[in-house]
């Protein structure tokens, strides 16, 4: 009885010791299967403000140009008082035309003009004489007219002093057409003495308003033509502007005014600028149009400058994640989700992408966590560790150029 009893205690303490092992067992397999989980690094989805631009690019040129064309066909240039890169104010004299012929003609009208004056003197003189000669055979022809009911008079002599007035009349009348022709030669005379006078005037050519002298064709000796080209280009009043050629799907999204920021060589800052007029219609060879940006800041502007700009075309609120977050195939875009340790791979839509960051359009909603550099070693229903790692700032410039539309893949 001893025995038994005493089999019987050791056979309760060896079964206690072998559930306290296997519960020990069961403890360090459960803490093996967390420890083989992968960690993962992630971050928490979240909105941000995102800046949409164009890049494009062109050079500088002014706003107007205007072209000076001789006023005075047929003359040589004797002279040229401005350079190209010159600035000249409305008015100034910028070359000067041969005058001698117009100053022979001057001379010759002068003389034109004495006789003209004289002719006009002789002419009044004529419609004095005339005048007098009228009023004599008047009141002669009323004598008559009065004498000849008593008989005092034949009726011959009263047809003479009829006769007689009537010439002095003629004659009267005759002077006075005569001095309306010479009052109108000595006008004539006097309209062809300003016209050479406008000639010699236009003879130096003056700059119709103020700018910067892009370009001199003039030269000295030169004769001057309708077929050639403007003697000078002006750029109206310095004022310059960047100009751009934007292809089809850029274009048809600028409106005039919307910010744009332009980019020099030798320039630290960009300038600002606005976009003052869009062409009204395509090329339609190459499917792009004429984009012309007003610069807030002209002094030292160079034109013909090449440039680099971009145009600001929308501000808006959306997901923003960083680009090693999406993985891109040639089937679409994915990012892996995790949510209770699982992962869920999650197709989405991308929009702009601009400074590491792409903007997920649809597919992801703030406030869930993603994987921070999405990759091939991840499976769909995996189990892994999430470490939560800071979240990088959300605020993005998304840029397109011009040969690369918007959604294009990540680089």
């Amino acid at each position: 009885m001893i025995a038994l009893s005493t089999v019987s205690s050791t056979l309760r303490r060896c079964c206690a010791l072998f559930g306290k092992a296997a519960m020990l067992a069961c403890a360090f397999s459960t803490v093996a299967s967390a420890d083989a989980q992968m960690p993962v690094t992630t971050i928490v989805a979240k909105r941000g403000a995102l800046t949409e631009r164009i890049e494009v690019v062109g050079s500088l040129a002014a706003r107007e140009e205007i072209e000076v064309y001789p006023a005075v066909l047929g003359k040589e240039v004797r002279q040229i008082l401005v350079e190209a890169g010159q600035h000249v104010e409305r008015g100034q004299a910028l070359a000067v035309l041969d005058t001698t012929e117009a100053l022979m003609l001057l001379d010759k009208n002068a003389v034109s003009l004495l006789r003209a004056h004289a002719a006009v003197a002789v002419e009044s003189s004529k419609i004095d004489v005339a005048t007098v000669t009228e009023a004599e055979a008047r009141k002669k022809l009323e004598r008559s007219r009065s004498l000849q009911p008593k008989g005092a008079i034949a009726d011959n002599v009263l047809e003479e002093d009829l006769n007689a007035h009537a010439r002095a009349v003629a004659e009267l009348r005759l002077a006075r057409q005569s001095l309306e022709l010479a009052n109108a030669d000595q006008q004539l005379i006097a309209s062809e003495r300003r016209e050479i006078e406008l000639t010699v005037q236009r003879s130096t050519q003056r700059a119709p308003s103020s700018g910067r002298i892009l370009s001199r064709k003039a030269r000295v000796g030169a004769m001057t033509s309708s077929s050639a080209g403007p003697l000078f280009v002006i750029a109206d009043d310095d004022d310059i502007e960047f100009v751009a050629q934007v292809t089809e799907t850029s274009f048809v999204r600028l409106r005039e005014g919307m910010s744009a920021e332009i980019t020099l060589p030798g320039r630290d800052r960009a300038i600002a600028g606005t976009v003052r007029l869009n062409a009204a219609q395509l090329d339609p060879k190459t499917r792009s149009g004429t984009v012309r940006i007003e610069l807030a800041d002209k002094a030292g502007l160079v034109p013909g400058v090449f440039a680099r700009g971009s145009i600001s075309v929308e501000d808006r609120q959306n997901v923003l994640l960083p680009g090693t977050a999406v993985k891109s195939t040639a089937a679409g875009h994915n990012v892996y989700v995790v949510s209770d340790g699982l992962v869920d791979i999650r197709p989405v839509h991308i929009g702009s992408q601009q400074g590491g960051f792409v903007e997920i359009v649809d597919g992801i909603r703030e406030g869930e966590e993603v994987v921070l550099k999405s990759g091939a070693f991840l499976k769909a229903h995996e189990r892994v560790r999430p470490v939560l790692a800071a979240t990088p700032a959300t605020r993005a410039d998304a840029s397109t150029s011009t040969q690369n539309p918007l959604g294009a893949r990540l680089q």
